[in-house]
């Protein structure tokens, strides 16, 4: 049996520290290392989950999980802008244990495994899905014969052959959500309505073609759990201190269908937590009949990505929607009594600050009941990264500077200027907060719900400067 350590790096949520909406960012057990850990615990492993996220002291409760635990595989999980975190998280590793296997995983170790092992003391790279072949680094395997992974040997990186996805996602065990201590987590009320909020995963994949996104981990072939299990899994997350479900889906009406069973399901075993859509669903793929059922089943908030009200705008970044079918799917959504937030992009391929000032009046139009912003900005996983780079208009390769809502230069846009680009994300939030319109429907429903006064904190607490 082996002592097997996942990492959560500390900023893990202050990379949005910079945002315009940074009062409404979740507190909640990421859903990727809970999904990890159930998975190894199936071979019997003595696991444990380092969130630094919610530490007070999170460097040196990690060195002191180390020094006394002393595990035999840290794997660390990281997004673009946390390179450098996890490059010093996995020093420490080596220092404090150096016969330990230290293992990277994530969206960006799985697009840049050799630029990770080599700038770094990990290990091995997991790359793409990581819940069977890090089962197999566990159980000791030989590392050739580990498909989905990157390592090195000698100056070589070895990529060994492609893992083959999970095709029924009921074969992985619930997450092990027993390892947190819920107590720690605690989300706004503009972004939950219960604490702690649990998250959860229903499906993997996506089944459209937006440039700026990555499918690098979980492709574009939607893959389900079967709806009994979702809401099995659901009742079992309450039962085990969680109070209001956020489905992390990258599109969870992929299949408008299973979505609707689900609901259904819902409906008739009386699921009793309210429940919420916060990474968005496509306008493609709703209907009203969907949204009713929805809200009948407890889920009270909906998102959208709508990026742009620039048919050409979106047309260049693979977006395939109209303004007309984003209005009717929102309108649907706030018709069915559910709040709805759009998602928007300052800066995308093809935008002017003519297009950005008709998306900011497009947002202002829509029954939109948060609508947050952030600059476009092209991660390495991405085909807009790709396209940029081919075209020399990628200025820089420094991974701490990628976020996309306190980005500086790191890209050449064709028509605007960086310090314009910044200009708009800051006008975007203040045009749709401060209307009065706005401003008057959110005091008589804070009066209503009894949130004025966090929300009088919120509005204080926020920049909405340039």
């Amino acid at each position: 049996m082996a002592r097997v350590l996942l990492v959560n790096p500390p900023s893990s949520i202050d990379v949005y520290s910079d945002s315009k909406i940074r009062v409404a960012i979740t507190s909640a057990p990421f859903v990727t290392l809970g999904a990890l850990a159930g998975a190894v615990l199936m071979d019997n492993h003595d696991v444990r989950v380092a969130d630094l996220m919610i530490e007070a002291n999170p460097i040196d409760a990690y060195k002191n999980t180390l020094r006394e635990w002393k595990p035999d595989y840290v794997g660390i999980t990281f997004t673009t802008p946390l390179v450098s975190e996890a490059r010093f998280l996995a020093g420490i590793a080596r220092e404090v244990c150096p016969e330990t296997m230290i293992i990277a995983g994530g969206i960006h170790a799985s697009t840049l495994p050799e630029e990770v092992l080599k700038t770094s003391e990990f290990d091995v790279v997991v790359i793409g899905e990581g819940e069977n072949t890090l089962r197999e680094l566990c159980l000791g395997n030989e590392l050739k014969t580990i498909s989905g992974i990157a390592y090195l040997d000698g100056e070589e990186c070895v990529v060994t052959e492609k893992r083959a996805p999970i095709l029924d996602l009921d074969d992985l065990p619930l997450p092990a959500w027993h390892l947190y201590n819920l107590k720690y987590y605690r989300s706004p009320h503009i972004a939950s309505r219960k604490n702690p909020v649990g998250y959860m995963e229903t499906n993997r994949g996506c089944n459209h073609f937006c440039t700026y996104c990555s499918q690098a981990i979980f492709g574009h072939n939607v893959r389900w759990k079967s709806p009994e299990r979702i809401v099995d899994e659901m009742f079992r997350m309450l039962d085990l201190g969680f109070n209001d479900i956020h489905i992390k889906d990258d599109n969870f009406t992929a299949d408008i269908e299973k979505a609707k069973v689900v609901c259904r399901l819902l409906i008739e075993k009386k699921f009793p937590a309210p429940w919420a859509l916060p990474t968005g669903v496509n306008i493609h793929d709703v209907d009203s009949e969907f949204f009713q059922l929805a809200a009948a089943a407890g889920c009270y908030m909906v998102s959208f990505g709508i990026e742009s009200a620039s048919p050409e705008v979106l047309k260049n970044v693979g977006k395939n929607q109209t303004p007309e079918q984003i209005r009717k799917a929102v309108t649907m959504a706030h018709e069915a009594g559910l709040e709805t937030v759009g998602f928007f992009m300052i800066g995308l391929p093809g935008d002017t600050e003519e297009t950005i000032r008709e998306t900011m009046k497009f947002a202002c139009s829509l029954p939109l009941t948060y609508a947050k912003a952030s600059m476009t900005l092209p991660f390495p996983s991405s085909a807009l990264f790709k396209q940029i780079d081919s075209e020399g208009r990628i200025k820089s390769k420094n991974w701490d500077i990628y976020n996309f809502h306190s980005t500086t230069d790191v890209w050449e846009h064709e028509n605007l200027a960086w310090d314009v680009i910044r200009k708009y994300y800051g006008m975007f939030h203040r045009k749709f907060y401060f209307r009065p319109s706005y401003i008057w429907k959110r005091f008589w429903r804070d009066i209503r719900m009894g949130y004025l006064w966090d929300d009088i904190k919120a509005v204080l607490s926020n920049n909405w400067g340039d």
